[in-house]
Parts: C-alpha cells; structure tokens; sequence
C-alpha cells in the first residue's frame, strides 16, 4: 500500500514526462525564432516578401496545385504570424489572372477562408495543447490572469 501512495510522484519524473517536456521546449523555441525572424526581415531586408511573390508567381502558372498550396501556405502563414494581407491580395491577383475575373477571385476568396480557418484552427490547437503549460507558468505571475483562469475553466463563457 505504501507504494502505490508514492506511485504519482514517480510519474512525474519520468523519462517520457521528461522528453515531453523538452520536444515542447524545442517546439516552442523553434516557433518564436521563427516569428522573430519574420518580424526582423520584414523591417530590414524583406526576403519573406519575395518568396511570397514567387509563391504567387508559381500559383499563376500551376492553378490546380497551387490552390491547395496555396491554403496550406496561408495556413502557415497564419500560425506564424506572417502578415496575410499580401497573400490575400496576391491570390485575388493571382488567381484572377490565371482563371478569370469572376472564377479568379471566386477560387481566391475560397482558398483564403479555408487557409485562415486551418491556420487559426491549428494555431489554437498549438495554444491550447502544446504551449498550455507555458502560458499557465507566465499568468501564475498575475493573480487577475489566475482567476480568469480559474474561472474560465469552471463555468467557461457563461
């Protein structure tokens, strides 16, 4: 009996909670370096806008593939805090000039709802479940961000 009272302790420092850990750590990292890589290039040498109008450029020549490229690049795009204005707009140019005015922008505004619906979908998947304990660690700092917390989790949006 007295082993299984020491049981949950053990658990917890485990070799697979341990590895859990760190993949969340790496992940985690791995995300910011890359937001704050977007953020600096977009200020300075602006490589991220010329991939993207090269990415355009490609959909305009590859309308069939391009349009499920297309989503998942705007859904990356939209975890990665990569701005989508020029993704939008360019899509609606792309597309247009590809397809036609009205099947163009038809096919472009389709193709950003779902890569913003699977972006954000995605996003708060990795908010939610991947980077929960992060952000639970940076509240306990305020006690008005642990109450909505707390609240939250009893009687959500009541």
């Amino acid at each position: 009996m007295a082993t299984s009272a020491t049981a949950p302790s053990e658990v917890a420092t485990t070799p697979t909670s341990k590895r859990s850990l760190l993949i969340k750590i790496s992940v985690g990292l791995i995300i910011v370096g890359f937001i704050i890589y977007v953020i600096v290039d977009l200020t300075t040498t602006q490589h991220t806008r010329r991939i993207i109008a090269d990415f355009l450029d490609w959909i305009g020549e590859n309308p069939a593939a391009g349009v499920f490229a297309f989503i998942g690049v705007y859904a990356m795009a939209n975890i990665f805090f990569i701005p989508g204005t020029i993704l939008t707009l360019g899509a609606g140019f792309v597309f247009a000039n590809a397809l036609g005015l009205g099947v163009g922008i038809f096919l472009a505004t389709v193709a950003v709802f779902f890569g913003a619906l699977l972006g954000s979908c995605a996003a708060f998947l990795i908010g939610r479940y991947l980077l929960r304990d992060c952000v639970s660690n940076l509240t306990k700092k305020y006690v008005i961000f642990e109450a909505i917390d707390v609240a939250m989790e009893d009687k959500g949006l009541r």
